[in-house]
């Protein structure tokens, strides 16, 4: 399959409510109601101390401003009119919100000020530390870069195995005897793929048919509501790809797994296999198989290299 053609999307920015809807009640406001419908750009943050201070030369206006004890102390010790014209200054650039850590709150002058041009001032019982790696995950995932890809996604012993192949090779149906054999399935037919970080891929569910799947002859399955909410997980890091194929008789199909290959998707390379099916094989045994020896390999200890030493030691011995 060709998984670099795949098509690349990347939000270019979110309103400031969805920050607020994700964090629910860890976050609300307290000032610039109006303006929770503001666009954030860019996935960092950043803190206004210096800004607060004057120096506004290398201010990084367009990210989400947090707002820790240092900030709101600072403000509080200056004269009203050096804070108002400070201010002032601050708020010439344009602002997409302010988060504020401990439950903090700030002098009345500065939420009269964002009142009036509806920026949002949003409170969180977090510590500063825990606020700043809270919202840059969820910033860095709503940005990260995504794909929709035809196959189906499951846990299968903790690794997050994408079953790939053409259209009726059985992604399902043996996604389906995973399910039915105590695994989870994350999602089936369209899997959103992003891109979490430099080197890892999360397997989404689709929301609009979350767990269904389809079952030639059977039709509609909700694993969800047959198996249990236990059988079922909405996301989940990719380590292994295999790919359903076809058995063909005079095809060269990897016997040893000496050779690892990989396929990469959104840049990211993915330990790939692939598996040829034919009447009489298991292929859903054959994907946990898969998936332990793929977490033996990720602990340090690779079957087939262990086999490959012992044999040519052997083979040295006999000389």
């Amino acid at each position: 399959m060709n998984f670099d053609k795949l098509p690349v999307h990347r939000l270019s920015s979110i309103p400031v409510a969805r920050l607020l809807d994700h964090f629910d009640d860890r976050m609300h406001v307290i000032a610039g109601h109006q303006g929770i419908g503001r666009q954030v750009y860019i996935g960092d943050l950043n803190r206004p101390g210096l800004a607060l201070s004057g120096y506004l030369e290398w201010f990084a206006s367009d990210r989400v401003q947090v707002l820790g004890n240092t900030e709101i102390h600072y403000m509080e010790r200056l004269p009203t009119s050096a804070l108002e014209y400070r201010l002032e200054n601050l708020f010439s650039f344009e602002i997409p919100a302010f988060v504020l850590s401990r439950n903090l709150r700030p002098v009345n002058l500065f939420l009269d000020m964002c009142n009036r041009r509806g920026i949002p001032v949003i409170s969180s019982p977090l510590t500063t530390d825990e606020l700043i790696s809270r919202v840059i995950l969820f910033l860095a995932e709503e940005f990260a870069p995504e794909t929709d890809l035809h196959g189906t996604a499951v846990d299968c012993y903790g690794v997050g195995v994408l079953i790939v192949g053409a259209p009726g090779i059985g992604k399902s149906e043996v996604a389906l005897e995973l399910v039915e054999r105590g695994h989870l399935l994350v999602a089936d037919d369209q899997v959103k793929i992003k891109r979490a970080h430099e080197d890892t891929l999360v397997a989404w569910t689709n929301p609009r048919v979350e767990h269904c799947m389809e079952i030639r002859g059977v039709g509609i399955v909700d694993v969800k509501s047959m198996f249990g909410v236990g059988r079922v997980t909405n996301r989940k890091p990719i380590s292994l790809m295999i790919e359903l194929v076809e058995w063909k008789k005079d095809e060269d199909y990897d016997r040893t797994g000496l050779f690892g290959e990989y396929e990469e998707i959104l840049d990211v390379k993915v330990p790939y296999i692939r598996i040829p099916v034919r009447p009489g094989r298991n292929i859903a045994i054959i994907v946990e198989v898969a998936a332990l020896n793929h977490r033996l390999k990720e602990l340090g200890l690779n079957p087939a290299e262990e086999l490959n030493k012992r044999i040519l030691a052997a083979m040295n011995g006999s000389l």
